[in-house]
């Protein structure tokens, strides 16, 4: 009963704090779209960070902040378990998502996402896909960060998908654009991925990997495959491949460590 209400009660604040960041961003909207987001992101990490330390109270082991890029205009990828990830990357990575359609029409939020650099698609719709790469490049060139999420939809048993989606990553390659692999972890025990469901005071976490050289693999695909095998084994280390039932309590920074010693396929 808890846990519901407390998932109901969030939803709630996200709304509010969509409402509370708009006017932090809405001046921005009169410069393009590929230039503002370096402006406007300011708002949106106030929005993460209410999000993870206001409504879910997290308490965070946040690991590789130094190996984000100095240089603004790069990809971060990760594995998917909870909506939290997104508040835990727009904070963290300074970046914006790719986002379903549906999302855009949440109050305040859907708003507040666009100005500062999200890119709603239609799942549905091969060619809306395409078109998502190709705005993605554009605006990463012009500045922007932005995330994503290659299994396509946060996991329902814990496990890493079989099924990924890489294009954007293989893009970058041939765009010259770095790629940042992430991991996050025990997300799902703060908002599980279905039902109405949440908890305060849980603890969750997020480790960054420095980006593979590009000039270290032959062609886009190889290196598109590498980088997702990096946050493979990130998200092993940290126990995100095992069922959500799977309790461990691991020392995450030891895990880290190991993570960035194996090497991915080149």
């Amino acid at each position: 009963m808890f846990a519901a209400f407390w998932a109901i009660s969030g939803l709630f604040q996200v709304i509010v704090w969509g409402a509370l960041v708009t006017p932090l961003i809405v001046p921005f909207v009169v410069i393009p779209r590929g230039r503002r987001e370096r402006y406007a992101i300011w708002g949106a990490r106030v929005f993460g960070w209410l999000c993870t330390y206001v409504t879910c109270m997290g308490r965070t082991t946040v690991i590789g902040l130094e190996n984000l890029p100095k240089k603004r205009g790069y990809l971060v990828i990760s594995n998917h378990r909870s909506w939290e990830d997104v508040g835990l990357l727009i904070y963290y990575t300074a970046s914006q998502g790719i986002s379903k359609k549906e999302v855009a029409y949440i109050p305040f939020f859907g708003f507040t996402g666009w100005v500062s650099g999200v890119i709603f698609f239609d799942r549905s719709k091969k060619d809306s896909r395409q078109r998502v790469v190709t705005e993605a490049v554009s605006m990463m060139k012009q500045g922007a960060n932005l995330h994503v999420f290659p299994e396509g939809t946060r996991t329902r048993t814990g496990l890493l998908a079989d099924k990924v989606y890489l294009r954007l990553v293989a893009a970058c390659w041939e765009a010259g654009i770095d790629v940042v692999p992430a991991a996050v972890w025990n997300t799902e025990n703060a908002v599980r991925a279905e039902g109405a469901h949440a908890l305060p005071f849980q603890r969750f976490g997020l480790q960054i990997s420095p980006p593979l050289d590009r000039a270290a693999f032959p062609d886009a695909d190889a290196y598109a495959v590498a980088t997702w095998g990096r946050v493979i084994a990130m998200a092993r280390a940290h126990g995100s491949d095992r069922p959500f039932s799977a309790v461990d309590d691991l020392d995450h920074h030891a895990a880290a460590r190991l993570a960035l010693t194996e090497q991915p396929p080149a």
